[in-house]
């Protein structure tokens, strides 16, 4: 059997930025027939260079090369055979070269652990029919807390209150659109219970449970974002279900918990503070927002292209 002649599944993994994309994606590329490649957010901007009729190999290839997104992938195509009639032919054809690199030619299921995936689930079942989609689940404050640590993730519980609600809502749309093609997962839950959440993503997915696919090993995390995952390849981890416990202020806490009203114990996660309580102020709103722009234009953009130096 050969990569050219396998009949292959398309996964699409989707959730709020930190709530666990890259260790689910890990996980399920340890298995022997699924291939976990690196987040690929060009995919949705290359579309507009197929609106009118198919592009030339040469501007897509030269789309391609140049995307930052695409450069943590860490190959080059062989773009004469690589079929650009379509989004999805030219997706599936880079795919399968990067499955031939990772000495996976004959991977039966493709891993794409995007975040922003459910963003964009309409488009996507349009594009690969019959693809499944994963839609992972993590508190919101836990992700909040992760984010706070980043040089490109929310610097303030307002816009990480707003993010997180905007992910939760495009994940449960896309479960009550495509209810026998959706999972949902919590994160939660794939850390305390690894084998059988895993398990039951096999059985999803139509696959054998692996045993050996708990470790997360099967993944290339790229140089550029390796910092930001240093537990992959590990046995998960459950004191991070409630780390932000010990690394939020009282404050932080208190105005997320405001500004998702209900969300939280609706999902099944408790408040640390139950009940009703008032938002702050719109002035005060926009200050802390404005603190939290001027952070990411200043002190985490200078910390991104060092890092993007440093990996490149």
């Amino acid at each position: 059997m050969t990569g050219a002649t396998v009949n292959r599944q398309n996964v699409f993994i989707g959730g709020a930025p930190r709530s666990g994309t890259t260790l689910l994606g890990s996980i399920l590329g340890s298995h022997s027939q699924m291939l976990a490649t690196p987040e690929s957010q060009f995919k949705f901007e290359l579309t507009p260079l197929f609106n009118e009729a198919p592009p030339l190999k040469e501007k897509v290839s030269e789309f391609i090369n140049r995307h930052p997104r695409f450069a943590i992938w860490n190959f080059n195509p062989e773009w004469h055979s690589i079929d650009v009639t379509e989004p999805s032919t030219l997706l599936h054809g880079i795919v399968r070269q990067y499955g031939g690199k990772r000495n996976k030619p004959d991977y039966t299921h493709w891993i794409d652990h995007t975040p922003s995936n459910l963003r964009h689930s309409h488009y996507l079942d349009a594009q690969y029919p019959g693809c499944v989609f994963i839609h992972i689940v993590r508190d919101g404050r836990a992700v909040m807390a992760s984010q706070f640590k980043l040089d490109w993730g929310s610097n303030d519980p307002i816009f990480a209150s707003l993010k997180w609600m905007e992910s939760i809502a495009l994940g449960l749309a896309c479960e009550a659109a495509f209810p026998g093609r959706t999972l949902s997962v919590r994160y939660e839950h794939l850390v305390q219970y690894p084998e059988q959440e895993c398990a039951k993503i096999c059985e999803f997915l139509g696959l054998p449970f692996e045993p050996s696919m708990i470790l997360g090993a099967g993944y290339e995390v790229p140089r550029y974002t390796q910092s930001q995952h240093t537990l992959l390849g590990n046995y998960p981890d459950t004191s991070r279900i409630d780390d932000w416990k010990n690394t939020l202020t009282t404050k932080d806490i208190q105005m997320f918990e405001a500004l998702t009203y209900d969300l939280l114990p609706l999902l099944g996660y408790q408040k640390e503070f139950p009940g009703i309580h008032a938002k702050p102020k719109e002035l005060t709103q926009a200050w802390i927002l404005f603190k939290g722009a001027f952070k990411y234009l200043t002190l985490n953009s200078f910390k991104r292209r060092a890092r993007v130096k440093k990996n490149t």
